[in-house]
């Protein structure tokens, strides 16, 4: 899982005997500086309001007595259903306090034939101490609120020298922090005070021994189990160990854990450990609200916004001059091959000019004009022939036929299709279209040239008279 969340600039550590505010190096991450202490007091409260850094996201590190360990087994279930089941066991355990946490522990495989289960652990912070210490913070951007056993567990979770199961023991200052851990989960955790004028081991000893008498009465371990203790240390206590060397501490076997302090802390002990582990790597889940971590949230989400859209931006650039380019190419390309093809061009008809020009080919226009002339001579040699002559002959009795009143004398035309002269009376109009029709068949008999069976002078008359004796019917 991504996260785009800026880490906190400043840190503050919450305990019994107030707060302490650390500012985190922006060039070596483990390094912390405390700018200030307040008291646990109103009066504390107020110089942390009135602290003139208002804008930096602060992460709180709560270690406070009064804390709230349940374990729960639910059915597994997953989405929206999940979230209200362990919505309501939190109500249950906790009511109206905002800082809870449920945290998955080892899911457990019921036997052959049933429904697998999950275990869960419900966390709580004190709520009146926090509230009063956040209204302290506003209007200051929170970045989260985490517990020590929550980022101690972070921490050690893949350690190798912890076995499965054993009590943690850490030191800070006169309290004494027990957490019982189960494959890096913290299962319970209490917070005690050394009182005053007590020997620091034997009143470890005696805090170890009783909290093994509560988990055993609560069946988080075996009653007379061995159960492994180790304590955060920088160096051995030889007093502590003869203290759980009595008789009575058989069942806690006492190991030394050492670690060693970020040398960029500028502080020793165990609450440097934790505040560098919470400066460099959070844990993801947090004790705060959503609505109280939304003002923190904000910036991260609106730079997460601007950055998808200048990601978008480029990539539409990038794709949108990738396109530019290949048309710009596509163009270039089309420009020399038209250029090619001009110059091809030009190259044939320069050989097309140099070698003269084969007869077998004629021209387009030339071959329209032949058939042309074919075509009207086949139309004149089919309107000159005796056929010809013989249906125009035919059609003009049947006119005559047609029309007993009418007495034709004489017939004289010339050689031509414009001039027409007729004697005799007036001819109807389809009778005059047929001796226009005649008159170019005239102009045909005329433009024909003499035979061996016609003698030349024959043809040489351009004007043609001659009678026709048809049967005319009545005359008038």
């Amino acid at each position: 899982m991504l996260r785009f969340e800026r880490r906190p600039r400043r840190l503050l550590l919450l305990d019994s005997d107030g707060a302490r505010l650390y500012a985190r190096s922006a060039r070596a991450p483990e390094g912390l500086r405390e700018l200030a202490r307040f008291a646990p007091d109103t009066a504390g409260r107020q110089a942390l309001s009135a602290w003139p850094e208002k804008t930096h996201a602060i992460a709180l590190l709560v270690n406070l007595p009064e804390e709230g360990h349940f374990r729960e087994t639910i059915p597994r279930l997953r989405g929206s259903e999940k979230t209200a089941l362990m919505t309501r066991r939190l109500r249950q355990h906790f009511g109206d306090n905002p800082f809870i946490m449920a945290s998955p522990l080892v899911s457990s495989g019921e036997a052959a034939g049933r429904r697998q289960e999950e275990r869960l652990l419900l966390t709580a912070l004190p709520r009146q101490i926090l509230q009063d210490w956040l209204a302290a913070l506003q209007p200051r951007p929170i970045a989260g609120i985490h517990g020590v056993p929550q980022v101690m567990a972070d921490w050690l979770r893949h350690d190798a020298r912890l076995p499965p199961v054993c009590l943690l023991l850490s030191l800070h200052g006169r309290a004494l922090r027990q957490s019982l851990l189960q494959d890096g989960c913290v299962l319970f955790s209490r917070l005690s005070g050394a009182p005053e004028a007590t020997e620091k081991s034997a009143w470890i000893a005696e805090e170890t021994a009783r909290l093994y008498a509560y988990l055993a009465h609560q069946q988080y371990v075996e009653p007379g189990a061995p159960l492994p203790v180790h304590l955060l240390a920088e160096t051995p206590d030889a007093a502590l160990d003869a203290a759980f060397a009595h008789p009575d501490m058989q069942p806690l076997a006492l190991q030394a854990l050492e670690w060693k302090t970020p040398p960029a802390a500028g502080f020793s002990g165990i609450d440097a450990l934790l505040l560098a582990r919470l400066a460099t790597q959070p844990p993801r889940q947090h004790y705060a609200p959503a609505a109280l971590r939304q003002q923190y949230l904000l910036p991260g989400r609106r730079r997460l916004l601007l950055g998808a859209g200048a990601l978008f931006l480029l990539a539409g650039g990038y794709f949108g001059g990738m396109e530019m380019w290949a048309a710009r190419k596509l163009r270039a390309e089309s420009d020399a091959m038209r250029r090619e093809a001009a110059r091809q061009e030009e190259q044939a008809q320069s050989l097309l000019r140099e070698k003269p020009e084969l007869a077998i080919f004629p021209r387009i226009d030339e071959i329209r004009d032949a058939r042309r002339l074919l075509e009207e001579n086949a139309r004149y040699r089919a309107e000159r022939s005796p056929e010809a002559m013989l249906h125009a002959l035919e059609q003009l009795a049947a006119l005559l036929d047609q029309h007993p009143g009418l007495h034709l004398e004489k017939l004289h035309w010339q050689a031509t299709e414009e001039t027409l002269r007729l004697q005799g009376r007036a001819l109807p109009a389809d009778l005059a279209r047929f001796l226009r029709h005649l008159a170019r068949m005239k102009i045909a008999h005329a433009n024909r040239q003499p035979t061996e069976d016609a003698p030349e002078s024959t043809h040489a008359n351009t004007d043609m008279a001659f009678d026709l004796a048809l049967p005319l019917g009545t005359q008038p």
